[in-house]
């Protein structure tokens, strides 16, 4: 890759130029390779125009193309606005976003059993007799407390038995790590993994629309493994997804974009939906309890569109 020819991209309408290694671009993309290496003018002038993809798309494409990844962009911070409570307290409902349950913070009861005993009540006893008043029969059992169970004593052994587990020793070999958390390609690494939102100020629209707007560039450009990829990552970021009520409108601009994209296919006669709009409308119905609630959602929903039809499709078998 390294050693191949250089090659001039001019990506969006702005035309920023992006300088790459032909043969990285090529392996990635047959798309590309036909433009880079067809003998057409692009090919003799080393160098082509992409007017339909922004620019920090095509960095993450051209990341994947020398990586095989490419970094997750960062949330934005939205500052809060004056007089409204920040935190957790802003969740939704207070339920689980992935379980759909009421959380509890309840512990469950503990019951003891405990032998019963016969007590000897005197003939002229009043009903309201003091149980210290009592009589025990002489045979009624010990009653232990609960805390204390009764064990014998282990027989002594005739014998040393030495010890021959190996436990230390694995959960030695198990620990050892030689690549430290800072080590350049654990660095790379961790900037690849998809992260969760903590707070109700972190905007999310970023995150998810740069994982759509970067499949829907492989898609239109035939590169199946960076499809599969996009769809890895934004599903590890729903998984993960905290349904603030202020966030619930990052959920919103996702499918917004998802069905507004003319490069995805519509829905087949036979039903078949696109990968990306599949994940998007199963996410939607397995939290419509919580998203369903909010203005947002609803605004979104009368607006009409294919995804309203998806969406009912998918929902009734759940009805």
């Amino acid at each position: 890759f390294l050693l191949s020819n250089l090659f001039t991209f001019f990506i969006g309408q702005e035309g920023k130029p992006i300088v790459v290694h032909a043969a990285a671009i090529a392996a990635a993309s047959q798309h590309l390779d036909a433009l880079i290496n067809n003998g057409m003018a692009e090919s003799e002038t080393r160098s082509a125009k992409i007017v339909d993809v922004e620019v920090e798309d095509f960095v993450r494409f051209c990341e994947y193309a020398y990586r095989g990844d490419y970094t997750v962009p960062p949330w934005e911070e939205v500052m809060p606005e004056l007089g409204s409570s920040s935190g957790m307290n802003q969740q939704s409902g207070g339920f689980d976003t992935l379980s759909g349950k009421k959380k509890k913070g309840r512990a469950e009861p503990v019951f003891i059993d405990v032998p019963s005993v016969e007590l000897d009540y005197p003939e002229d006893a009043p009903e309201d007799m003091p149980y210290d008043e009592l009589v025990y029969p002489e045979d009624a059992p010990e009653v232990m407390p609960y805390d204390e169970p009764v064990t014998e004593a282990p027989p002594e052994p005739q014998y040393k038995v030495r010890s021959i587990s190996r436990t230390p020793l694995r959960t030695q070999f198990n620990g050892r790590k030689y690549v430290t958390d800072g080590s350049p390609k654990a660095l790379i690494l961790q900037h690849f993994e998809p992260q969760p939102n903590t707070a109700v100020d972190q905007n999310f629209t970023p995150v998810l629309l740069a994982h759509a707007r970067l499949y829907c560039f492989a898609h239109l450009r035939l590169i199946a493994p960076l499809k599969a990829l996009t769809l890895e990552k934004l599903h590890k970021t729903l998984l993960t997804f905290k349904l603030y009520a202020k966030r619930i409108g990052d959920i919103v601009e996702l499918v917004r974009y998802v069905y507004a994209n003319p490069d995805l296919p519509d829905r087949s006669d036979d039903g078949t939906l696109d990968e990306l709009r599949k994940l998007v409308v199963e996410y939607i119905v397995c939290e419509i309890d919580t998203i369903g609630e909010h203005d947002v959602f609803v605004k979104y929903m009368e607006e009409g569109g294919e995804f309203v039809g998806d969406f009912w499709r998918m929902t009734r078998g759940y009805v």
